[in-house]
């Protein structure tokens, strides 16, 4: 596995450009530091950060619970006024109480005037006796109720079962019998017997504004989004400081009876603080940590922010730095692409003397003797090239002026003098043309008068036979075209296709014409013609006629339409047998200076 690793980044680094090497080193030697202490940093900041809102959160709630716990022992407090007051057992002890109607009455004002003083608008919103049926005014409802709505309540049951000083209790608790307000939260104690405290004479309930309450509970929430509960020993919520759709939480099982249960704890989502009041009621606040880390989070993302910028400016410091390295380097790259295409560009003499510049330096002399070889090369190559054409064409003039003597000799054998004197006359005029001044380039005016002169000394040889026709556009006639081009094919025209035909009669035609920028000359004979070997034969140089002829003429034509205009020049051969052949030469268009 590490191998292949090793192998794979191998090849990448001798397969990448330098410049992206440079830059990635360069973004990699900037990135990873900052990205590591990004991290670093990131996971310290939100730390501490956790700590501190946990720690405010500490102290929010233990003073919120302190605050409350206060308010809580004084509504306590109230109800011990009234609780030990000898009127109130004395009014509910006395059995004469209920005789006198007048008295009963008095007894009421007196009892209404004590509760009523006990009500205020901080804590106490209402104080109510719960009295037997048999006072008039137990049904009174506003501080007076009958003792039997407190039959089978939740709340008193317990009261009695825990034999408990106070019990804090919700609307659900009172019972369906008891009249209460929703909105209110409740405590209640037994009036006792001053003479058998295990008997109780009355009931006493005191309304507290869950709005009070709720409004203490929330200074308890010093986090976005958290809220803080009463909930009972039953783990039921009795007030939350805003509204939540459930109505219980779920508790440590180490939490227990005591007013000393303080405990925190954590879970995936929720970070809980809970302690239990003086009541049988605990305090809990539930912090959602997504809220916690919210802070965290975002100090991570601004220095995410802060580490893109920063990265963006290395990429850009990065690039501007690789460029610079690598410019000369890529420069020299291309140029050394060219010089395997051919192409010898030198570089500009820069000022570095680095050791880019020392290259740069090196491959300008290196071209610079390159190309100096490749001049004196070439100039070699064509001296050589033209002397080879020059022996060639030196073989066709001398074959030719030996079959033209021969006739000479043949007709001053024949008394033929008249005929002789116009041979010789056709003969020094394509000697004439042949010679050119020793230029290697004519006219296709002169090409075409030499080759007419070769035809004429040729119809007087085979006793006018050939008829020669030229159909070229005079606008053509100046431009240029190496020598001897078309004579070895009209030579090969007159051997190799008319002469090959019964009567030893025929027709040439030479034509021309403007293709795109070149010139596209067909020289056409009705001989013959030529199977696809025999093409092939006179495109090699190779001459298997009996009747004789240059065999090597148009290689040599090719060759020297070639050598002087390019490879775009061509020569090409088609024929028919029995029908003729076709010869289509093209070159581009150039004058003759």
């Amino acid at each position: 596995m590490i191998f292949s690793f090793i192998q794979v980044l191998r090849k990448w680094l001798y397969n990448t450009k330098l410049r992206h090497k440079v830059m990635y080193t360069y973004l990699l030697l900037i990135m990873l530091p900052l990205g590591f202490y990004q991290f670093i940093a990131s996971d310290k900041m939100s730390d501490i950060i956790i700590n501190h809102v946990t720690y405010s959160a500490k102290m929010g709630f233990d003073q919120t619970y302190s605050f409350l716990n206060y308010r809580v022992q004084r509504i306590a407090e109230t109800t011990n006024i009234l609780v030990s007051n000898s009127t109130i057992s004395g009014i509910l002890l006395d059995p004469n109480a209920t005789q006198d109607i007048n008295r009963e009455l008095q007894d009421y004002s007196n009892l209404k005037q004590l509760l009523r003083s006990m009500q205020d608008s901080l804590d106490i919103s209402r104080v109510i006796l719960y009295v037997p049926k048999t006072f008039i005014f137990s049904n009174e409802t506003e501080n007076f109720l009958p003792m039997d709505q407190t039959v089978q309540s939740p709340c008193f049951d317990r009261l009695k079962e825990l034999h408990a000083k106070y019990l804090w209790c919700s609307s659900p608790e009172l019972g369906k019998n008891a009249t209460h307000d929703d909105s209110s939260l409740y405590v209640v104690r037994s009036i006792l017997d001053p003479n058998n405290y295990s008997v109780p004479i009355g009931q006493l309930r005191v309304d507290v504004q869950a709005e009070t309450i709720r409004s203490m509970l929330r200074k308890a929430n010093v986090v976005k989004n958290s809220t803080t509960f009463l909930v009972d020993q039953n783990h039921q919520i009795v007030l939350s400081s805003e509204p939540v759709a459930d109505t219980t939480v779920e508790l440590p099982n180490t939490i227990g009876a005591g007013d000393e249960v303080s405990i925190t704890w954590q879970t995936k989502n929720n970070y809980y603080l809970y302690r239990q009041l003086p009541s049988n009621w605990g305090m809990l606040t539930v912090i959602p940590l997504d809220q916690v880390v919210q802070q965290s989070h975002q100090l991570r993302n601004d220095l995410l922010v802060i580490l893109l910028i920063v990265s963006a400016i290395a990429y850009l410091l990065a690039y501007l730095f690789s460029f610079s390295v690598t410019r000369r380097i890529t420069q020299l790259t291309s140029r050394l692409r060219d010089v395997q295409n051919g192409n010898l560009i030198a570089l500009a003499q820069t000022q570095g003397k680095d050791e880019i510049g020392e290259l740069i330096q090196t491959y300008n002399y290196m071209v610079e003797q390159i190309s100096s070889m490749n001049k004196e090369h070439y100039r070699l190559g064509q001296e050589v090239k033209n002397a080879e054409l020059k022996a060639l064409q030196s073989q066709i003039n001398p074959h030719f002026l030996y079959n033209t003597l021969d006739l000479i000799n043949w007709m001053a054998d024949s008394g033929l003098n008249t005929d002789i004197k116009k041979v010789v006359k056709a003969l020094a005029r394509f000697y004439k043309v042949s010679l050119s001044s020793g230029k290697d380039i004519i006219s296709l005016r002169e090409e075409l008068q030499h080759v007419s002169f070769y035809v004429q000394i040729q119809n007087i040889r085979f006793e006018n036979k050939i008829n020669f026709q030229i159909d070229v556009p005079d606008e053509l006639l100046e431009y240029a075209i190496p020598k001897i081009t078309l004579q070895p094919l009209v030579e090969n025209a007159i051997l190799h296709g008319i002469l090959g035909r019964a009567g030893r009669e025929g027709t040439i035609t030479i034509q021309g014409k403007f293709v795109q920028d070149n010139i596209q000359l067909l020289i056409k004979d009705d001989g013959v013609g030529m199977n696809g070997r025999q093409i092939e034969d006179i495109m090699m140089g190779i001459s298997r006629s009996k009747i004789g002829g240059s065999g090597y003429g148009v290689k040599n034509v090719l060759e020297r339409i070639r050598h002087y205009f390019g490879e775009s020049a061509s020569l090409i051969y088609r024929s028919v047998p029995s029908v003729g052949t076709e010869v289509e030469i093209s070159f581009p268009v150039v004058t003759e200076s």
